[in-house]
């Protein structure tokens, strides 16, 4: 065997190992690749509800002041019925009291 033979064996050799080396590299890299995706898409659904999550209440923080400002008038109106009430009531009273007098 000639020494240019046993060179081209060994230069061989080496570029099979160092392709089954890159290949190895290559599996590990799309498994870290796969979990980075898993990863990405579980955060990205986890920030799909949060986002959501805050957008209510914003929206609910927004309407709040109509929400209290309703619910003053309401109590308002409420209140003044309620006099009303009281005013017929005394008004009732006082006639019952003329017609048995």
């Amino acid at each position: 065997m000639s020494t240019h033979c046993l060179y081209s064996e060994d230069a061989c050799m080496l570029l099979k190992e160092s392709l089954q080396r890159s290949e190895l590299t290559l599996a590990e890299s799309e498994k870290a690749g796969k979990a980075a995706e898993f990863n990405l898409t579980l955060q990205a659904t986890q920030h799909e509800k949060v986002v959501a999550a805050l957008r209510r209440e914003v929206a609910s923080l927004q309407y709040g002041p109509e929400l209290r400002s309703a619910l003053a008038d309401l109590e308002e109106k409420n209140q003044e019925m309620d006099d009303l009430l009281r005013a017929k009531c005394q008004e009732i009273e006082e006639y019952d009291d003329r017609i048995l007098e």
